[in-house]
Parts: C-alpha cells; structure tokens; sequence
C-alpha cells in the first residue's frame, strides 16, 4: 500500500541504527532503509555509496545518487559528493521530508560539504552522520554539524558516537530505538541534541 503525505501525518516514527545492517525509520506501515544489506525490503532505500554498474539491484523506490525523487508520498533530494566518488563508485548524501519532518545522511563522509551543499540540505530536523576520522578531524566534525544545525544528531555508528560525545560534551547512553514524531520536536524546542542507537 502507498502512503500519501496526508496519511502520515505525525505519527510516530521509530529509528533503529545497527552496525553492517543500516538504518531503518518507521512509520506506520512505511519503511525507509539507508545502506541495508541487499536482502532488507523497505517502502524507500536510500544508498549513500553505489557500485557501478546498477543494474543488479536497479528498482524505482532504491534512489542511489543526486537529483530530486518522489516515493510514495516522501520527496528526496540526492545531493553528490564527486570529490569522494569515482568512475566506479558514486557517493551521495541526501535530504528527505517524511511525515512533517527533514531527515539528513551524512554516512561515512570523508571531505567537508560546500555551502551549496549544506544549503541543499534545507533545515535539518534529524542528521545522520558518521565520518572518516582519518581524514575528517573531530573538530571539523562538529564544525559541520553545527552549521548544518539540526534538533537532533544521530551517529549512523557506535565509533563515530564516542567521538561526537567527546568533541561535543554531551554524554549519552546507548538506546535501541528513538520513537519520536515532528510535535515532539517543536514542544521540547530541541537543538543539537545527540542520541546514540546501537543493538550492541
């Protein structure tokens, strides 16, 4: 079944984050997967890295790279990282709105964002993010976070939550799930808040 926007009108959602298995948010019967292994089944799977060629696991609700999509209601913007893509790999971030709220990923980033860039991702409500700590340094980490600002940070691994908790001073405890809808964001006026998801 399709959900159309007015069918998910902030309902809660439920955000699971596993290491080698992705990211899954859920709403209602909608799922929207980030970097699952190939056997996962969602409504909408994002990949934020892509091997070339595509055409084993070409479908229209898989969005591997930059433009704009709509699926199911939820609209997506890809934005390309071609200093971190090549002839044979291609690297994306991407923005979404699903159910009154915008979701950001930033998954394993190994170069700082333009200002187009930042700017293409709009106002975050919920970022996604990991880094190449070799090559991004911590410092440069929360630098980028706070420009993109979004009401609640979400490290897509257990590695890169310990450096944010450190750089950011936010001391967390690891939880399984976040169930959370864009009302609680607006009543507890949320800013730069880190959740750490892990099924360790």
């Amino acid at each position: 079944m399709k959900i159309g926007e007015n069918q998910l009108k902030y309902i809660d959602m439920v955000i699971t984050v596993a290491d080698g298995a992705g990211i899954k948010c859920q709403a209602g019967e909608f799922s929207l997967l980030v970097d699952p292994p190939s056997q996962r089944k969602g409504n909408l799977i994002l990949k934020t890295r892509t091997e070339l060629p595509i055409d084993s696991f070409s479908s229209e609700n898989i969005i591997w790279g930059s433009g704009e999509y709509e699926v199911s209601g939820v609209r997506v913007h890809g934005i390309a990282l071609p200093s971190e893509s090549t002839a044979k790999t291609v690297r994306s971030i991407y923005a979404i709105e699903f159910d009154g709220m915008r979701i950001a990923f930033l998954i394993n980033v190994s170069s700082e964002l333009s200002e187009d860039m930042i700017d293409g991702l709009g106002e975050v409500d919920i970022l996604f993010f990991s880094a190449d700590a070799k090559k991004i340094k911590p410092k440069q980490m929360v630098s980028l976070i706070k420009q993109i600002d979004p009401s609640i940070i979400i490290p897509a691994e257990d590695s890169a939550a310990k450096i944010l908790m450190e750089e950011m001073g936010q001391r967390v405890k690891a939880e399984e799930k976040l169930t959370v809808k864009k009302g609680d964001l607006i009543k507890e006026d949320m800013a730069n808040k880190l959740v750490w998801l892990t099924t360790k």
